[in-house]
């Protein structure tokens, strides 16, 4: 039986992510004459080029792809089998990993994890980067779903977007004092916070406010909703969160609603791999949750 060396498909793995030895030796800490040595080893073991060499660069052709999409299925299996060797039950465990954007609700986030984060035989693993690391991370098999607040704009073929979830945007503030009128115009000229432009929720809120024609001062332009939240609760300023992220404070009355963004909400976004049914418990969330067909 062939034993395959976990180190060069490992090292094969990098290389794929990274597009070129260069690359890949400094992540690894490994000359580049010696990465390319286990390169070629792994190439000659398995009898097929995993690579198509285009001047000083590596596409990997369709025989790596197909060696890549098996080398996640073996270290991911790697993972859960130490995880339940690590388990003094000794339960089976699947590991499901989750990447969001910075600014997406921590609210959203964790009524979608919620079923898993709860299951004795799931262990959920989730990361915070920008979209477009995440969008590569789940094209490398690094990741099983995104969550964000943006429609997938179908850059790849082989992902798909899922709608999940609609949630108003509010605009609050610590206290109703010194609001007179109606909403929107009451905000003239008030201190705000708000979301970075990366975000689609940031688009949202100056298209509301253009439409309105009222002037506010942006005091700040953060990527985190709940430290935008935590600055409006402290008080001098005002800002609009989707609902989610606010309920808790409205309830404790440590925010007040001023008015809410007519026409404008906040969504709750997935984005997976096309063959993600292969996935029965993927599948199985999606459909619970998901507004896609």
């Amino acid at each position: 039986m062939y034993k395959i060396n976990f180190n060069h498909l490992y090292y094969f793995l990098v290389i794929s992510r990274e597009g070129s030895i260069v690359r890949a030796s400094k992540k690894l800490h490994i000359s580049q004459p010696a990465l390319s040595h286990q390169l070629k080893i792994l190439e000659e073991d398995l009898g097929q080029k995993l690579f198509d060499r285009l001047g000083k660069r590596l596409v990997i052709n369709s025989n790596g792809e197909a060696v890549r999409e098996y080398a996640h299925k073996i270290f991911r299996h790697s993972e859960e089998m130490l995880q339940f060797l690590k388990s003094e039950s000794h339960d089976f465990v699947k590991i499901i990993k989750v990447g969001t954007v910075p600014w997406l609700s921590k609210d959203q986030t964790y009524e979608f994890l919620r079923s898993l984060i709860f299951s004795q035989h799931i262990r959920v693993e989730v990361f915070q980067k920008d979209l477009e690391t995440l969008i590569k991370d789940i094209q490398n098999g690094h990741l099983d779903i995104i969550l964000c607040d943006s429609p997938y704009s179908a850059r790849s073929k082989k992902l798909q977007g899922h709608h999940l979830k609609k949630d108003p945007i509010l605009c609050v503030s610590s206290t109703k004092q010194g609001f007179k009128g109606k909403f929107p115009s009451c905000i003239e000229g008030k201190k705000v916070v708000t979301y970075s432009e990366a975000c689609m929720m940031a688009e949202k809120i100056d298209a509301f406010l253009k439409s309105g024609k009222v002037k506010v001062q942006m005091v700040g332009a953060f990527t985190d909703s709940s430290l935008i939240r935590v600055t409006i609760e402290r008080g001098g300023v005002i800002g609009f969160l989707p609902e989610s992220v606010v309920k808790q404070s409205l309830k404790l009355k440590t925010l007040v609603k001023i008015g809410e963004l007519a026409g404008a909400t906040s969504s709750l976004w997935a984005i997976t791999r096309k063959d993600y049914k292969k996935d029965g418990l993927i599948a199985s969330l999606l459909r619970k949750v998901s507004d896609s067909p």
